[in-house]
């Protein structure tokens, strides 16, 4: 009696089941998908636009009737569709490679004029002889004449080449344990000039020309303290400091710069006590 009865629940189900899925698909049927204009736009990117309701191709810039499919694939398919398509590609890809030729050879000149300014600068040779070259390099060199005049090269390149020799210097001095060598002298204007420079192994670089208004134990100090974070040497990291025998550069490393810094050992110039000495 079990038996019979779960036989007919599944025959039951399974009637129902059927039905039930009989029903849906007549439903899925008949539901009729709604095609405008915009369906054949989606249906080929790029090749179709929209406006007021009808359908326009991109490139032969004309009406396409849009509600037969065929249609719009006939159209498509038409020589004159496929040739203005090519050729309209083709314009755009000469264009590119326009721009980006334009592109490189700006970044080219910028190179140039970038690399002049630097190889002037470690000559030292003054920007101003540029101008009495211009002709030379214009005549002589590929991109010459795109070197401007010296006080452009002032104003927009030399800002430029002092920041990457800058971010050099950051880059070899970074928490090294420098010997840090100070000095002062006059400039022609009778300004009080301090060139501070670190040594690590065999690199030894000017890395700040400070202007002082006044010279003395505290502000020489100051100057040097001011100097480190610019860097990111720790105050922990300097072993050597070297300066003239000056009683004020003593008194700096007395009273300033070795109770901050104990690990530091202050080394007179020798050159400095022979000419007191002569």
């Amino acid at each position: 009696m079990c038996n019979m009865i779960i036989v007919s629940f599944f025959f039951f189900d399974a009637f129902f089941l059927n039905f039930f899925f009989s029903f849906l698909m007549k439903r899925r049927r008949g539901i009729k998908t709604t095609v405008t204009a915009y369906t054949r736009v989606e249906e080929n990117p790029g090749d179709f636009r929209v406006d007021n309701g009808i359908l326009f191709c991109n490139f032969c810039d004309h009406s396409v009737e849009w509600t037969r499919k065929s249609t719009v694939d006939d159209h498509l398919k038409s020589i004159t569709h496929t040739n203005k398509k090519s050729l309209h590609e083709n314009k755009q890809r000469r264009l590119q490679q326009t721009l980006t030729s334009s592109f490189s050879s700006f970044e080219s000149k910028k190179i140039i004029i970038h690399d002049l300014v630097e190889a002037f600068a470690i000559a030292d040779i003054p920007l101003e002889k540029v101008n009495s070259l211009l002709g030379f390099f214009k005549k002589h060199c590929k991109e010459g004449g795109a070197i401007p005049q010296a006080a452009t090269l002032c104003q927009s390149y030399v800002p430029q080449v002092f920041s990457v020799h800058l971010e050099s210097l950051k880059t070899l001095f970074y928490q090294k344990p420098v010997a840090i060598i100070m000095d002062e002298t006059t400039d022609a204007c009778q300004r009080s000039v301090v060139n501070t420079l670190f040594t690590y192994r065999k690199d030894t670089k000017l890395v700040s020309v400070d202007f002082l208004l006044r010279v003395n134990n505290v502000t020489m100090g100051q100057t040097l303290i001011s100097i480190l974070p610019k860097y990111d040497v720790p105050i922990t990291s300097p072993r050597l400091f070297l300066s003239d025998s000056a009683a004020y550069m003593k008194k700096c490393y007395k009273d300033v710069l070795h109770p901050l810094m104990p690990q530091l050992i202050h080394i007179p110039y020798c050159a400095h006590i022979l000419n007191l000495i002569g």
